[in-house]
Protein backbone atom coordinates (compact mmCIF):
# COMPACT_ATOMS: atom_id res chain seq x y z
CA UNK A 1 0.00 0.00 0.00
CA UNK A 2 1.16 3.48 -0.78
CA UNK A 3 2.65 5.64 1.92
CA UNK A 4 1.08 9.04 2.63
CA UNK A 5 3.99 10.71 0.83
CA UNK A 6 3.13 8.85 -2.38
CA UNK A 7 -0.54 9.77 -2.00
CA UNK A 8 0.44 13.39 -1.30
CA UNK A 9 2.54 13.53 -4.44
CA UNK A 10 -0.44 12.39 -6.52
CA UNK A 11 -3.09 14.60 -4.89
CA UNK A 12 -4.55 17.45 -6.89
CA UNK A 13 -5.97 20.70 -5.60
CA UNK A 14 -9.16 21.05 -7.65
CA UNK A 15 -12.09 23.36 -6.91
CA UNK A 16 -10.77 24.16 -3.44
CA UNK A 17 -10.53 20.50 -2.44
CA UNK A 18 -7.83 17.85 -2.29
CA UNK A 19 -8.63 15.08 -4.76
CA UNK A 20 -6.97 11.92 -6.02
CA UNK A 21 -6.98 11.42 -9.82
CA UNK A 22 -8.84 8.41 -11.15
CA UNK A 23 -5.61 6.79 -12.39
CA UNK A 24 -3.94 7.04 -8.97
CA UNK A 25 -6.98 5.60 -7.23
CA UNK A 26 -7.27 2.82 -9.79
CA UNK A 27 -3.58 1.97 -9.28
CA UNK A 28 -4.09 1.76 -5.50
CA UNK A 29 -7.08 -0.55 -5.90
CA UNK A 30 -5.65 -2.64 -8.72
CA UNK A 31 -8.46 -1.63 -11.08
CA UNK A 32 -8.67 0.10 -14.42
CA UNK A 33 -9.83 3.70 -14.68
CA UNK A 34 -12.68 2.58 -16.95
CA UNK A 35 -14.08 0.46 -14.12
CA UNK A 36 -14.06 3.46 -11.75
CA UNK A 37 -15.65 5.69 -14.39
CA UNK A 38 -18.34 3.07 -15.00
CA UNK A 39 -19.19 2.93 -11.29
CA UNK A 40 -19.54 6.71 -11.12
CA UNK A 41 -21.54 6.90 -14.35
CA UNK A 42 -23.98 4.14 -13.45
CA UNK A 43 -24.67 5.53 -9.96
CA UNK A 44 -24.68 9.34 -10.23
CA UNK A 45 -26.88 9.75 -7.13
CA UNK A 46 -24.26 7.96 -5.01
CA UNK A 47 -21.37 10.07 -6.36
CA UNK A 48 -22.35 13.77 -6.22
CA UNK A 49 -20.23 16.32 -8.07
CA UNK A 50 -18.95 17.66 -4.73
CA UNK A 51 -17.23 14.32 -4.01
CA UNK A 52 -16.22 13.09 -7.47
CA UNK A 53 -15.29 15.75 -10.00
CA UNK A 54 -15.71 15.32 -13.72
CA UNK A 55 -12.80 17.53 -14.73
CA UNK A 56 -13.41 20.20 -17.36
CA UNK A 57 -11.21 20.50 -20.45
CA UNK A 58 -9.56 23.57 -18.94
CA UNK A 59 -8.75 21.72 -15.69
CA UNK A 60 -7.41 18.74 -17.64
CA UNK A 61 -5.03 21.00 -19.58
CA UNK A 62 -3.47 22.28 -16.36
CA UNK A 63 -3.01 18.81 -14.85
CA UNK A 64 -0.34 16.35 -15.98
CA UNK A 65 -1.61 12.96 -17.19
CA UNK A 66 -5.05 14.58 -17.75
CA UNK A 67 -7.37 12.51 -15.55
CA UNK A 68 -11.08 12.41 -16.32
CA UNK A 69 -12.25 12.06 -12.72
CA UNK A 70 -10.90 13.23 -9.39
CA UNK A 71 -12.04 11.64 -6.12
CA UNK A 72 -12.11 13.50 -2.84
CA UNK A 73 -11.45 11.55 0.35
CA UNK A 74 -15.21 11.08 0.85
CA UNK A 75 -15.63 10.12 -2.81
CA UNK A 76 -13.00 7.40 -2.42
CA UNK A 77 -14.71 6.19 0.77
CA UNK A 78 -17.98 5.80 -1.16
CA UNK A 79 -16.32 3.11 -3.27
CA UNK A 80 -15.92 0.83 -0.25
CA UNK A 81 -19.20 -1.00 -0.71
CA UNK A 82 -19.13 -0.95 -4.49
CA UNK A 83 -15.80 -2.59 -5.25
CA UNK A 84 -16.01 -6.14 -3.90
CA UNK A 85 -12.74 -7.63 -2.76
CA UNK A 86 -10.95 -4.26 -2.64
CA UNK A 87 -12.25 -3.06 0.73
CA UNK A 88 -8.92 -3.69 2.54
CA UNK A 89 -7.05 -1.60 -0.03
CA UNK A 90 -9.55 1.24 0.38
CA UNK A 91 -9.39 1.03 4.16
CA UNK A 92 -5.60 1.38 3.99
CA UNK A 93 -5.83 4.20 1.46
CA UNK A 94 -8.21 6.42 3.44
CA UNK A 95 -5.90 7.06 6.44
CA UNK A 96 -3.05 7.87 4.05
CA UNK A 97 -5.36 10.21 2.16
CA UNK A 98 -6.38 11.94 5.42
CA UNK A 99 -2.76 12.32 6.54
CA UNK A 100 -1.80 13.77 3.16
CA UNK A 101 -4.71 16.23 3.45
CA UNK A 102 -3.41 17.33 6.87
CA UNK A 103 0.06 17.87 5.38
CA UNK A 104 -1.43 20.10 2.67
CA UNK A 105 -3.35 22.10 5.27
CA UNK A 106 -0.26 22.52 7.46
CA UNK A 107 1.76 23.61 4.44
CA UNK A 108 -0.84 26.28 3.58
CA UNK A 109 -0.83 27.57 7.17
CA UNK A 110 2.96 27.67 7.20
CA UNK A 111 2.97 29.56 3.91
CA UNK A 112 0.66 32.22 5.38
CA UNK A 113 2.87 32.59 8.45
CA UNK A 114 6.03 32.95 6.33
CA UNK A 115 4.33 35.60 4.18
CA UNK A 116 3.31 37.59 7.29
CA UNK A 117 6.87 37.37 8.67
CA UNK A 118 8.32 38.53 5.35
CA UNK A 119 6.04 41.59 5.39
CA UNK A 120 7.10 42.45 8.96
CA UNK A 121 10.75 42.00 8.03
CA UNK A 122 10.37 44.31 5.02
CA UNK A 123 8.81 46.96 7.28
CA UNK A 124 11.64 46.65 9.81
CA UNK A 125 14.28 46.95 7.10
CA UNK A 126 12.63 50.11 5.77
CA UNK A 127 12.49 51.62 9.27
CA UNK A 128 16.15 50.79 9.90
CA UNK A 129 17.15 52.31 6.56
CA UNK A 130 15.21 55.47 7.39
CA UNK A 131 12.56 55.08 4.72
CA UNK A 132 9.03 56.20 5.46
CA UNK A 133 6.71 53.33 6.19
CA UNK A 134 2.97 53.61 5.74
CA UNK A 135 1.25 53.47 9.12
CA UNK A 136 4.42 54.15 11.12
CA UNK A 137 4.52 57.35 13.22
CA UNK A 138 6.51 60.25 11.79
CA UNK A 139 9.80 60.92 13.47
CA UNK A 140 9.90 64.32 15.11
CA UNK A 141 13.11 66.22 15.61
CA UNK A 142 14.45 66.55 19.14
CA UNK A 143 14.60 70.11 20.44
CA UNK A 144 12.78 73.18 19.20
CA UNK A 145 9.74 72.61 17.02
CA UNK A 146 7.58 74.85 14.86
CA UNK A 147 3.95 75.47 15.77
CA UNK A 148 2.92 73.48 12.69
CA UNK A 149 4.64 70.40 14.11
CA UNK A 150 2.75 70.53 17.41
CA UNK A 151 -0.12 68.09 17.91
CA UNK A 152 -3.54 69.47 17.06
CA UNK A 153 -4.97 71.70 19.78
CA UNK A 154 -1.69 72.15 21.65
CA UNK A 155 -1.00 75.55 20.04
CA UNK A 156 -4.29 77.01 21.27
CA UNK A 157 -3.74 75.67 24.80
CA UNK A 158 -0.29 77.30 24.94
CA UNK A 159 -1.66 80.62 23.65
CA UNK A 160 -4.44 80.58 26.21
CA UNK A 161 -1.90 80.05 29.01
CA UNK A 162 0.24 82.96 27.83
CA UNK A 163 -2.76 85.32 27.70
CA UNK A 164 -4.13 84.31 31.09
Amino acid sequence: MAAPVEILSRLLWVRDAAALPDQALADQLGLETKALAALVTTQPDRFPEALVFHLTAEERQRIPDAPVLAFTEAGAALLAGLVPGHEPALLKLLPAFAEARHVITAQAELSLRVTALEQKLDTLIKVIQGEEVEGAPKQRPIGFVNEEDLPHGLKTQQRDRKKG
